[in-house]
């Protein structure tokens, strides 16, 4: 499946921590999306033309869970979604992790900030004894509780 470009529909959005925001987006490209692409997301301000690569965090069949950080005035637009609500995106985009390469025995995934959410799908669909460590700037963890049921979770974090 080739990359799409749609209007995709607003399930729901919830705030995880300060800046950083989950949205599940009803969309086609969930069905050829696979652990480590992206979708990149359209603004609705003419003034922003580029769109926000955002990694996709979690794949169903009909659909996607994208978590990022407010980093600016797109983000920012993007946090005030609700359910309900038109996005317009293209994905998926990149290549994704080789999943099916993988050695199952004893994968190690490692991510920090706003690079943990694609480790929860991956997390999901690789076999074998996983070790999952992340890193945080602070105290303000998510994903966490989400991350530690598929495998052994270590957390470090900036400021101990």
């Amino acid at each position: 499946m080739g990359k799409i470009r749609e209007t995709a529909k607003v399930i729901s959005q919830e705030m995880l921590v300060k800046d950083i925001y989950s949205m599940w987006i009803e969309t086609d490209i969930a069905k050829g999306s696979v652990p480590g692409q992206f979708i990149s997301v359209y603004t609705k301000s003419e003034a922003r033309l580029l769109p926000r690569p955002i990694s996709i965090c979690e794949i169903r069949e009909d659909a996607l869970r994208i978590v990022y950080r407010i980093a600016g005035a797109g983000t920012r637009e993007f946090s005030t979604y609700k359910s309900g609500d038109s996005v317009d995106i293209l994905g998926p985009l990149g290549n994704g992790f080789p999943v099916s390469e993988a050695d199952n025995s004893r994968p190690v995934l490692i991510g920090g900030g706003i690079g943990i959410p694609p480790m929860l799908e991956l997390a999901k669909q690789l076999k074998g004894d996983k070790t999952i460590v992340v890193g945080y700037r602070d105290a303000d963890m998510f994903l966490d509780k989400e991350l530690e049921k598929y495998g052994r979770l270590i957390i470090a974090t900036d400021d101990g």
